[in-house]
C-alpha cells in the first residue's frame, strides 16, 4: 500500500482572496490521465447574508475560452456561521479534459483563503511531484 501523497497530484488553483462578492475563477487542472479531482475551498470570514458556494467548470481548450458549468457539480451555499470551514467538491470522471473550480460569492462579503485541488486515480503511480506547484514534500512510514 502506498502513502496517499504518492496517489495524488496537488495544486492550488485559487490563492487567498480578500473579502468580496464577485466570483473567483480558478486555474484549471488537466485531467488527462486522472479519473477525478477533489476541490477544497478554504473559507475565511463570512459576513451575514453571504451566499458562497463552490462549483466546477470544464472545457476542452487549454485557454479556458470554452469553460462551462458541469451539470450538478456545485456545493450548497455555506451558512453564515460557516466562517473558517471548508467546501469540498469531488468531480469524478469529468467529460472535459480541463476542469477548474469557481467560488461563487454574493450578497455580502466572503473571504477565501484559497482552493486546493487533488487529482486522483492516475494512470501512473507514484505520481511525480510538480516542482512548479509543490515546494517540499516528505513521505514517512512507521516513524
Amino acid at each position: 500500500m502506498r502513502n496517499l501523497a504518492e496517489l495524488l497530484a496537488a495544486a492550488r488553483p485559487v490563492n487567498a482572496t480578500a473579502a468580496g462578492t464577485t466570483a473567483i475563477n480558478g486555474t484549471h487542472v488537466d485531467m488527462q490521465g486522472f479519473d477525478g479531482v477533489v476541490f477544497v475551498c478554504l473559507m475565511g470570514t463570512l459576513t451575514a447574508t453571504q451566499v458562497t458556494a463552490l462549483k466546477a467548470q470544464g472545457g476542452a481548450l487549454a485557454n479556458d475560452s470554452d469553460m462551462a458549468d458541469l451539470v450538478g457539480a456545485a456545493t450548497p451555499a455555506a451558512a453564515d456561521a460557516d466562517s473558517n470551514k471548508l467546501l469540498i467538491l469531488d468531480v469524478y470522471r469529468p467529460q472535459q479534459r480541463y476542469v477548474r473550480p469557481v467560488v461563487t460569492r454574493g450578497t455580502a462579503n466572503a473571504v477565501i483563503d484559497g482552493v486546493l485541488a487533488f487529482r486522483y486515480q492516475g494512470e501512473k503511480v507514484p505520481i511525480a511531484i510538480d516542482a512548479t506547484l509543490v515546494s517540499q514534500q516528505k513521505l514517512v512510514a512507521s516513524p
